[in-house]
């Protein structure tokens, strides 16, 4: 009898190691939405309680997202990741996981396959030794929401007192370097100004990298409290010159640095880089027919999708809150024929807060309450932000309110990310080894080593 018990804990040890051996390693695949690919990476170690995994999405910059559970029995695989309200769910069949990733409610195709764990690639514009100014790793408190958020400061040699900049990223968390697509915008600019001369600070979104804060509920309006925090704790640093620190924004960081610069009129200057100067909603329907047609798309299908967009983005517009506006948009996508499934994904996209509090946010009463000085780039090829969209309704701006304060700017050739490029298509961002035009970096320099003189 006690042979038969070895015998029974042997072979069941034996399925258990067999079990790991199956899904112990790097599993890779490529997310489809709209007309982009991302690819995900899920590493996954056999322990002693089970498994423990982390989540790579190299294009984005990140690496080792923790996974809270991954249970894999009778070869189905099932992970969830609170921290990205996202869960996966697959099952193992001849080599690969055939399966589902979900995020926000939106579920999408995601089959996965063994593969080996990339080291993370440099491009030319990677910041390299020896490097002539001091790297501090800094936290400070946002006292408005109560937790604390970690970055980087870059002080020049010497005693200064220098002129000074924050950093603030565009939409969706981003680390410290703006990284995305394997480049690091963020690290090259901060590099380029602190041998110039000017220190930097960029930081961590908010339940990204070292920082704390709650994202789900999260909206521009509250991210532009943590730049503000960035703001007054840079002012207070040794060595910075408090009358001259300003804030650079980049995307969705060009309407935040407006929402601080006209709370608080100590902000000495502000750089928009791709920010927008319309509504949410003219943003997206803009944005939409020109990354569609920089994919190929028809004219027909373009105008097709701009029309239905309209139809939903008006209904966003007009409503009085989430709530009215999740009943009225069910309404509408169920008249054309969807599915429970797919009516779930796109209500729940539109009507998430930091969504719905974009579609209708208009950075115009920011702008114009912005005294400082502001230097505002558009890329003549940005199919995100669209140059031939928002340099108009900056100049009207302008021109109505007498904003002699402000430098308007279309920079040739250049994309979203301020890369020289072809057609300005987000498929192209990766492709393309420089981070950010020299131009505009050294425009950014000579803009802040003018203020206060």
């Amino acid at each position: 009898m006690k042979t038969r018990i070895n015998i029974i804990v042997l072979l069941t040890f034996m399925a258990f190691q067999t079990s790991f051996a199956q899904i112990e390693g790097y599993w890779k695949g490529k997310l489809s939405f709209s007309t982009m690919e991302l690819e995900l990476g899920f590493d996954i170690k056999a322990t002693e309680n089970g498994y423990s995994t982390t989540l790579d999405v190299p294009a984005q910059g990140a690496k080792d997202i923790p996974v809270d559970k991954t249970i894999f029995e009778d070869n189905h695989l099932q992970m969830t990741m609170s921290a990205l309200d996202a869960s996966y769910s697959g099952v193992l069949k001849d080599g690969t996981i055939e399966g589902e990733f979900t995020q926000h409610g939106m579920n999408f195709p995601l089959d996965l396959v063994k593969g080996t764990k990339e080291a993370q690639h440099t491009r030319p514009q990677d910041p390299k030794p020896p490097f002539n100014y001091r790297a501090e790793e800094v936290t400070f408190r946002n006292e408005k929401d109560g937790f604390d958020l970690a970055g980087t400061l870059t002080i020049p040699e010497g005693d200064g007192p220098f002129p000074a900049v924050v950093l603030v990223s565009g939409s969706g968390q981003q680390n410290r370097d703006e990284e995305l697509m394997n480049h690091r915008p963020f690290w090259v600019i901060a590099d380029y100004l602190s041998r110039r001369g000017i220190a930097v600070l960029r930081y961590d979104d908010r339940g990204m990298g070292g920082s704390g804060g709650e994202v789900e509920m999260a909206t521009s309006l509250d991210f532009s409290y943590d730049a503000e925090a960035a703001f007054d704790f840079l002012r207070g640093q040794k060595h910075i010159d408090a009358s001259r620190v300003g804030i650079l924004g980049h995307s969705e960081g060009g309407i935040i640095n407006f929402m601080v610069s006209a709370r608080r009129p100590e902000v000495a200057f502000v750089i928009s880089l791709a920010g927008p100067a319309v509504n949410g909603v003219e943003l997206l329907i803009a944005q939409g027919e020109a990354i569609n047609r920089a994919s190929g798309m028809t004219d027909e299908m373009i105008t097709f999708n701009s029309t239905a967009s309209r139809q939903m983005y008006d209904i966003i517009e007009a409503s009085n809150d989430r709530r009215e506006a999740d009943s009225l948009l069910r309404q509408l996508v169920k008249g054309w024929g969807y599915g429970e499934e797919l009516t779930e994904q796109t209500v729940s996209q539109l009507t998430m807060p930091w969504m719905y509090y974009f579609l209708k946010y208009d950075p115009t009463e920011a702008i114009v309450k912005t005294n400082c000085p502001a230097l505002l780039l558009n890329g003549s090829k940005d199919v995100q932000v669209v140059a031939s969209q928002n340099l108009p309704a900056y100049e009207q701006i302008i021109t109505e309110h007498g904003k002699t304060n402000m430098t308007l700017r279309e920079m040739p050739d250049l994309n979203h990310l301020f890369q020289h490029c072809e057609t300005g298509s987000p498929n192209e961002y990766f492709t393309i080894d420089e981070t950010i035009s020299v131009e505009v970096l050294e425009m950014i320099v000579g803009f802040v080593k003018r203020m206060g003189r």
